[in-house]
């Protein structure tokens, strides 16, 4: 008699990377009083287009959505270049991340990421049964592409950079992200993560579509609308492939309507009022400069960032800063990089949410 099976399976339990942080929320939402600077989302609602949008469509969540996406294909396409022939859809970029893994990876292969960095393709790549192979990132913050291409070999099936990187904040060069496309072999699936794409753009950010087009390996650059959009709590994210057959191949691993009604009409609406991100994205940059400036007159060391994030080293404990201001309610996220004291990854908030968080700082310091 066969011996039951113990559940989770061993490659499930041996998952190493946590989930994101639980934060309990009330019936009526996010409790006014807690400043949650930690998951890197907007403080400003949608574009008031999407939301227009948004409740149009919850009219009719009595249908199941189009599968295919297809307004908020045509308007990506229109936007990107890319045919809508090779453009899928997640619940969230996070979602297509883990498809790229199984898709690429079979037990026992590797995969080349950076570390610290965005855990959820790595996590994708043990649920596949695949080995990470961890390359720290550069002073900076920024992915290294020469170190991360010497530990590429015969196994290795997926090469993974984020651009910008999460939680540093810093963005490739053209030159790094033009080797990548030349070197990392054309067996291996180059997976550019570009969920803060639109901040990187604002500021003068390669164009890495452009620069993969010459790749003649596959390839896939994913995006999202958590970020730049507003819309962290809808759950859309995408990605643009090099080829038809990676597209299939996504769209066999979508599970049914993993994009609802809502979301769809939400993102298509927000994609299209151009002058509500650039008011975003001029907010964002200008609130992420100040608080630089203000955190490097209190001892901090600032990384370049590109994101809607700031990543500081501090001048005593990470973990010390974040529980103290846990204790007000002020939430930002600590990290062991580089050593030493850490570094904390700060979201960027409104006006008064800098002014709180600098006031309990320089309080806590001053003690």
């Amino acid at each position: 008699m066969k011996q039951p099976v113990a559940l989770p399976i061993e490659k499930i339990r041996g998952i190493t990377y946590p989930p994101p942080p639980s934060i309990t929320e009330e019936a009526t939402g996010v409790a006014a009083d807690v400043l949650r600077l930690n998951l890197n989302e907007s403080h400003l609602p949608p574009s008031p287009n999407a939301l227009a949008a948004a409740a149009q469509a919850l009219t009719q969540t009595n249908r199941y959505p189009d599968h295919g996406c297809s307004t908020l294909t045509a308007v990506i396409s229109k936007r990107t270049g890319i045919p809508a022939s090779r453009i899928s859809f997640g619940n969230g970029s996070g979602e297509i991340l883990v498809a790229l893994a199984m898709l690429s990876i079979n037990e026992g292969d590797e995969a080349v990421m950076p570390t610290p960095t965005f855990p959820t393709c790595g996590k994708g790549v043990q649920i596949a049964g695949g080995k990470v192979v961890s390359v720290p990132v550069l002073p900076d913050g920024s992915n290294d592409v020469i170190t991360m291409l010497a530990a590429v070999t015969p196994d290795t099936r997926l090469f993974y950079l984020c651009n910008p990187n999460n939680p540093t904040g810093a963005i490739l060069t053209a030159s790094d992200l033009e080797l990548a496309a030349r070197q990392v072999p054309d067996t291996v699936l180059l997976v550019v993560d570009e969920a803060y794409f639109e901040f990187a753009q604002a500021e003068g950010g390669p164009d890495v579509l452009k620069i993969l087009a010459n790749r003649a390996g596959p390839w896939v650059v994913t995006r999202s609308f958590s970020k730049a959009y507003c819309m962290a709590g809808m759950r859309v994210g995408y990605a643009l492939a090099s080829d038809e057959g990676i597209h299939k191949a996504l769209w066999q691993l979508r599970p049914n309507f993993n994009v609802n009604r809502v979301a769809i009409a939400a993102a298509t609406a927000a994609m299209n009022d151009d002058r509500y991100l650039q008011a975003c994205l001029t907010h964002t940059i200008s609130e992420r400069k100040r608080l630089e400036t203000a955190l490097t007159h209190l001892g901090f060391s600032a990384l370049p960032s590109f994101a809607n994030f700031l990543t500081v080293v501090p001048p005593i404990s990470a973990d010390i800063i974040s529980s103290s201001l846990a204790v007000e309610n002020i939430l930002v996220q600590a990290m062991p990089w580089p050593g030493g004291n850490g570094a904390l990854r700060i979201t960027i908030g409104s006006q008064p949410n800098t002014d709180r968080l600098i006031r309990a700082i320089n309080k806590f310091l001053k003690h």
